[in-house]
């Protein structure tokens, strides 16, 4: 049974016991924080009006108050926490909730280094991370909560810098990492984390923070390092650059422009992790975690993998160690591949997804940095675009927005050179396929050929993995891309010969903000010629102050429906009975009714396959009453402003629903690339102009089979 906790930290989460929470809206969270903060002190109702709904009118804000506390009475019914009354004034009394707050401010008063160090696991990230009101007085009270709390969580990191730079160099590093995501401006801490490394005799690594320092010292208040720092920056120098005794033991040098694997850093570099399962949706993902930096960053490769196997490779296992000197590295096998369950059909990009935010709550990561290559860069974006208070930043390596050739995407492969590629890839299974395009520059190293070869035999069988890579090829997340708000990192080879150059442009060019790099090179994969270059530019990406990724705007799959005529008939009435019957589907499929009329519906859902799902199985409800139902399906991005949405997505939405007939669903293309790999059946119906797309956008009649018998049965939740 879970235990009824109230988590503030991080974002907002409630939860009772068995019994169900009820939802609560934008401004009843923001009230129970509000008074969770002040427990056991009552606040007058008059004192909360003003703080949440100032700007409405005096009744107004009497109602919204009234109907909000209402609505948290009955959540603290389902929770064990009190919420209490007494004429003009309100408390919130937690009992027997956990509250993480509370938790947190307790452990962080000790003067034991095991207690701050659980202090700083409650502390998941700022006050109502990504969480914000358009009122100036909650957002005032709020931004003096926040900084009181992440004063506290500072100074608990450096008190454990501390105690830890004299006896335990590993932990002073996980310490004073975490401190500089808080405060990269603190000199004191660049030199405590440079000494740590050293005294671990990680020397390159001490330099390269010196390096770091340097940087954000010059970008942020344009000077340049103290004197002692630049001293201890010598001071390893001197000792990096002394000579090595040379092991009489060794063998000769390898040959000239010979590839070899780096040497581990250090004895543990290639034992193998644990494997665990999280479970999505009835599918087992795989999963490891290794490394002990203080962000969370998780890999998601490209076509097919396997978690164990990757242990194997030199070069491989060199590159996860590296990544896990400054992140809590997490991996997975994508579902159909590696470790996880493989016999489940092709997927969906947006099941893809589902199942890595199952894996992220199974290790208790609230804020985590995207690494995505390959083929596993889109489902990056996409998370990018739909968790945004998730994703503390975007890193994409040999990545692409569509998997195959168009007019206004020439760069991938045209359909007849994918099965040409599957046809040489089926040939050469058993041997290390694909090899001479994907990793040219290893191609002479005997040990990484066999190892590759049975690396792919290890993640998929043939007929897996060409459906998997044809899949692949079916990829378009175009539309999605202005729609990602988060740091965004791009990192391409020049001469890949998978993913074209102007493919990482592209990505580029169409998400804001992004950072574009391009390396020299051939390999496609991330553990060949570059692979230590790439992990340099993403520890210098993500170990700086991360901005905290934007909460107003969302992306969403838009449901906009409009009913036909009600027959007329005896009893209740028949419209308010309908708009019963669409409610109860919406909370079914886990949507969110924004607005509703007298024949028509707004909602939105997280997922596309959700609301083409909530489409149907309202289509065949109201049918049995005699009511034809037009439906439209986007999805796109949208501003929030309190519980109302609006922007660009629903106006498309309602342009789409223009073109739908009683009986139809219409998507947009964007839906339908989305969902790539579902059993539904998407026919071409015109195509609309849409201001920021990239050319017309599509659209589409949506059915669950080529006859489309409109039965009485929805689609399998």
């Amino acid at each position: 049974m879970a235990h009824p906790h109230l988590n503030l930290l991080g974002g907002f989460d409630f939860a009772g016991d068995a019994r169900a929470v009820p939802v609560l809206s934008r401004k009843a969270r923001a009230m129970v924080a509000y008074l969770a903060l002040q427990s056991r002190h009552s606040q007058s109702r008059e004192k909360l009006a003003t703080l949440l709904w100032g700007v409405n009118s005096e009744a107004q804000a009497r109602t919204s108050l009234r109907q909000a506390v209402s609505a948290v009475r009955k959540a603290m019914q389902a929770s064990g926490g009190r919420f209490l009354t007494d004429g003009d004034n309100v408390a919130l009394h937690l009992d027997e909730l956990d509250f993480d707050v509370a938790r947190f401010e307790a452990l962080a008063a000790s003067s034991m280094a095991d207690d701050l160090e659980q202090a700083l696991l409650v502390y998941r990230g700022d006050l109502l991370e990504g969480f914000g009101l358009k009122e100036e007085p909650f957002e005032d009270w709020l931004r003096v909560e926040r900084e009181r709390l992440r004063a506290i969580a500072v100074a608990a990191l450096d008190r454990l810098v501390a105690h830890y730079s004299a006896v335990d160099p590993a932990s002073c590093v996980r310490a004073a990492t975490r401190l500089l995501t808080m405060e990269p401006l603190r000199e004191d801490i660049h030199r405590a984390l440079m000494q740590a490394f050293a005294a671990q005799g990680r020397i390159n690594l001490a330099l390269r923070q010196y390096e770091n320092c340097r940087g954000v010292l010059q970008r942020g208040l344009n000077l340049q390092p103290e004197p002692e720092t630049r001293s201890l920056y010598e001071e390893l120098r001197t000792r990096r650059m002394a000579p090595q005794a040379r092991s009489k033991t060794a063998g000769p040098a390898p040959p000239v422009g010979a590839i070899s694997p780096p040497a581990p850093a250090h004895a543990g570099e290639r034992q193998q992790a644990s494997t665990h399962y999280a479970k999505s949706a009835g599918t087992n993902i795989a999963y490891q975690v290794t490394g002990d930096g203080a962000i969370d960053l998780i890999y998601v490769p490209g076509w097919v993998s396997n978690l164990d196997l990757a242990w194997s490779s030199p070069r491989l296992s060199h590159l996860l160690h590296r990544l896990g000197t400054f992140s809590r590295l997490i991996r997975m096998d994508k579902r159909g591949t590696g470790l996880s369950d493989r016999s489940v059909g092709l997927p969906t990009l947006e099941e893809r997804m589902e199942d890595m935010r199952a894996v992220l709550d199974a290790v208790g990561s609230k804020r985590t940095v995207l690494f995505g290559s390959s083929e596993g860069g889109p489902m990056c974006m996409l998370f990018a675009a739909t968790y945004p208070e998730r994703t503390a930043a975007l890193v994409l390596n040999g990545t692409y927005a569509r998997g195959r050739w168009s007019k206004d995407y020439p760069w991938a492969r045209t359909s007849q050179q994918v099965e040409e590629d599957l046809a040489a890839v089926e040939r050469q299974w058993g041997e290390p396929a694909d090899m001479s395009n994907a990793a040219p520059s290893l191609m002479n190293d005997s040990y990484e050929r066999e190892w590759f070869a049975a690396y792919l035999r290890n993640s998929a069988s043939p007929a897996e993995a060409i459906a998997l890579w044809r899949w692949g090829t079916e990829i378009d997340i175009r539309d999605i891309l202005p729609t990602i708000h988060v740091p965004a990192l791009i990192v391409q080879t020049s001469g890949d010969r998978w993913v074209k150059p102007e493919e990482g442009r592209y990505l580029a060019t169409h998400i804001e903000g992004a950072r574009y790099i391009e390396l020299a090179g051939r390999d496609h994969v991330i553990w060949g010629e570059n692979s230590d270059r790439l992990v340099d530019e993403i520890q210098s990406f993500v170990t700086g102050a991360l901005p905290a990724a934007p909460g107003e705007r969302v992306l969403v799959s838009v449901l906009l429906l409009e009913m036909g005529n009600s027959p007329s008939c005896a009893g209740a009435d028949p419209v308010e009975r309908q708009a019963e019957e669409i409610r109860a589907e919406l909370l079914t499929a886990e949507g969110r009714q924004i607005r509703h009329s007298e024949n028509g519906f707004l909602a939105v859902f997280q997922r596309p396959t959700r609301s083409i799902q909530c489409a149907i199985a309202i289509r065949h409800r109201l049918r049995r009453s005699g009511i034809d139902v037009r439906c439209a399906v986007h999805t796109g991005e949208c501003e929030e402003r309190g519980d109302d949405l609006t922007g660009i997505a629903i106006e498309l939405a309602a342009r789409l629903l223009d073109h739908a007939e009683p009986g139809d669903i219409i998507a947009s293309r964007t839906v339908r690339d989305l969902v790539v790999g579902s059993s539904l059946i998407f026919q071409e119906r015109g195509e609309i102009e849409a201001s920021g797309m990239p050319g017309a956008l599509s659209f589409f009649r949506v059915s669950e089979s080529p006859s489309d018998s409109g039965g009485e049965h929805a689609l399998p939740r």
